[in-house]
């Protein structure tokens, strides 16, 4: 039996495209309802597909549209709170190196989650899945100087509200 385009599709990307809305979200069960949102949707849009940016660039740009939709879907939330649950992939041995790396994941956590959309969008795709600033803009239908921009901009956000929470922690 011969596996359909959409079904490779999903088997290549899923998990990018999971990683992202799970990144920008903070919540699993989410990220995985919208994920398959997202290949739904690319299903039904297959046929629009003209081949301007790469396969993957273009679902990243429908995962980015479920996303904000579903954020317009609930006034006032648009910035979802961050699952405090995320499991730790990076075991320490020395229990105080643990715990300063647990805190500082933490207060990352708190800090992207108070950052718009746009700004989680860039950080994450730029820092996190390395994409280029062409497939960036592609995805928030803006030109890879504004990508560029909008990433330095999020990055100032971020530092500041992090070196914020870092002083609020310690009060």
């Amino acid at each position: 039996m011969a596996i359909s385009t959409i079904e490779k599709l999903y088997l290549r990307y899923r998990v990018s495209i999971f990683r992202y809305l799970y990144r920008i979200g903070g919540d699993y069960h989410l990220a995985d309802e919208l994920t398959q949102e997202t290949f739904c949707r690319a299903f039904v849009s297959l046929k629009n597909f003209r081949g301007e940016s790469a396969l993957s660039t273009w679902l990243f740009r429908v995962a980015y549209y479920v996303y904000t939709g579903y954020l317009r879907g609930r006034p006032g939330e648009h910035n979802l709170p961050l699952n405090n649950n995320i499991p730790d992939v990076n075991s320490a041995s020395d229990p105080s190196r643990h715990l300063e790396e647990a805190e500082n994941r933490r207060l990352v956590r708190l800090a992207l989650e108070q950052l718009p959309v746009d700004y989680r969008t860039v950080i994450i795709l730029r820092e996190q899945e390395g994409l280029t600033f062409e497939e960036i803009g592609d995805i928030l239908g803006k030109s890879p100087a504004t990508a560029r921009v909008t990433l330095f901009r999020a990055k100032q956000k971020f530092h500041q509200l992090h070196k914020q929470l870092e002083g609020d922690d310690h009060d």
